[in-house]
């Protein structure tokens, strides 16, 4: 990478919506490769091509829609995959006075403002395909609208514009302050900078930057002096919990029971604790909680005992969304709690925003949105297929022919339940396991099938005895009772 003396042009700094100041712009030539890594890109919910030959209504568009979302960032000077391959598409600005349309239309014609940082890059050694604008969109307080008074909002690749009720939820969710963007006394840039794991993540950043730079470009540190944020730390620190006051470990519980209220004495042993930078946390926590799963002994339709599994998908997506949705302003650890017939996640928080269980699957809002934003900037995000993560839990389970998990709010915090109960009816499982083995106990049957009550479970067998599928055994009464298929 190099630096150019761009003629008026000096370091860049944030834009702040309330300061009648434009921000100062930079640019910087930046290598082949790293520019084959920008045209490489996939657009997503945090990420878009646009061509120079944009205008400013274009701009205001995106722009709007990453600021009334989680943030995000575009490129101005790029043209669409379909109008060619590589650096075909790099069309940029022949000076930067050019590209002022971009500013006028973040500052001028969207209300209010966004806030903003922008730089401009063109590819070294190659001058003549020119400037492209590179604007990164942070998140927002406000609900921006364009000049035409509309209100676009990000979701996946695409800016969605919103009506009605729609605008009024998006304002009720905006009015509250993020407590990742709290700065943290105790922990600094110069410690932050020099965290492994952000080593890491900018080994694989393009274009390249410096620790510092980037931090404060993320306003991952204070504005004006070295305090870190929350958000930084969950994200980067090597503990997290050391540093942040609040509670921020996911503990993970194994109760050798099937009751719905467990007491101590299910325990099979001391909790486990995970810590670690967010990425690391969610892969320590998956691999914790699938060990477990698998120790756990399950008996099946056909009377065979086999580990517990669940899809691999569904347990990644609910850890991923218990870590990056949680309330960082609880002091309180994400619990993990695996039973003999099920998996429960607990999350710090009541759902964010105007969020409801029932709107968990049409609807989008993020508490933490710089958290989900850069974890999103990994080669490979845990958090990849953004506003997707539910419809792979809901569509994995079923492919596993388990039970859909059930999703509710219980004092103050977020609960998912993964049940391992087979989706086939339960009188279709006790004719399964019959078909394996002599006869079936209540007991039994109530283990293949979920079932918690025994009375329950003794209609199940009634209506299978009324359709002339199975009969008692003879002479066995009271704890010893069972059943078996019907004898010609």
């Amino acid at each position: 990478m190099t630096w150019l003396p761009v003629r008026g042009v000096r370091p860049a700094v944030r834009h702040d919506p309330t300061s009648e100041t434009r921000p100062w712009v930079e640019g910087r030539s930046i290598s082949r490769a790293e520019a084959a890594d920008i045209l490489a890109r996939q657009e997503s919910h945090f990420w878009e091509f646009k061509s120079g030959r944009s205008g400013g209504a274009v701009v205001q568009v995106i722009a709007a829609a990453l600021a009334n979302a989680e943030g995000g960032e575009f490129i101005v000077g790029i043209e669409d995959p379909r109008s060619g391959h590589g650096l075909a598409r790099w069309r940029g600005f022949a000076s930067l006075e050019d590209a002022n349309f971009v500013q006028q239309a973040m500052v001028d014609q969207v209300e209010p403002p966004v806030p903003y940082d922008i730089e401009f890059l063109r590819v070294d050694g190659r001058p003549e395909l020119g400037w492209a604008c590179l604007v990164t969109v942070h998140k927002s307080p406000d609900v921006h609208r364009t000049a035409r008074g509309e209100v676009p909002q990000r979701r996946g690749a695409q800016s969605r514009r919103l009506k009605g009720t729609q605008i009024t939820d998006l304002s009720l969710s905006k009015g509250a302050r993020s407590y990742e963007d709290q700065l943290l006394r105790d922990y600094t840039l110069e410690e932050l900078r020099d965290e492994d794991e952000l080593r890491v993540f900018l080994g694989r950043y393009s274009p390249s930057t410096s620790a510092e730079r980037f931090l404060r470009r993320q306003r991952l540190v204070d504005r004006g002096g070295a305090p870190a944020t929350v958000a930084g730390a969950v994200l980067f620190a090597a503990e997290p919990p050391v540093v942040v006051p609040k509670k921020c470990s996911v503990k993970i519980a194994r109760y050798e029971t099937g009751e719905q209220v467990p007491d101590r004495r299910h325990l099979k042993s001391a909790p486990t604790t995970v810590d670690g930078p967010a990425r690391l946390l969610i892969d320590r926590t998956l691999a914790a909680v699938t060990r477990i799963i698998q120790s756990v002994p399950v008996l099946g339709p056909d009377g065979a005992l086999s580990p517990m599994a669940y899809p691999p998908e569904a347990l990644k997506e609910i850890i991923v969304n218990a870590v990056i949705h949680r309330d960082y302003n609880l002091s309180d650890d994400i619990l993990i709690s695996v039973f003999d017939n099920r998996v429960e996640v607990r999350s710090p928080g009541r759902l964010p925003g105007h969020m409801t269980p029932d709107t968990l699957f049409t609807d989008r809002f993020a508490r933490n949105p710089t958290i989900v934003r850069l974890l999103n900037k990994y080669p490979d995000p845990p958090n990849k297929d953004i506003g997707e993560g539910l419809d792979t839990v809901l569509s994995t389970m079923k492919a596993a022919k388990l039970r859909e998990p059930r999703f509710f709010v219980e004092d103050n915090a977020f609960v998912v339940v993964l049940e391992h109960t087979p989706l086939a009816r339960p009188e279709e499982l006790v004719l399964q396991y019959l078909r394996s083995n002599p006869e079936i106990p209540n007991r039994i049957a109530r283990r293949i099938t979920g079932i918690a009550s025994e009375n329950r479970m003794k209609r199940v067998f009634h209506r299978l005895r009324d359709a002339g599928q199975i009969e008692p055994v003879p002479d066995r009464a009271g704890s010893r009772a069972a059943w078996r298929l019907k004898r010609d």
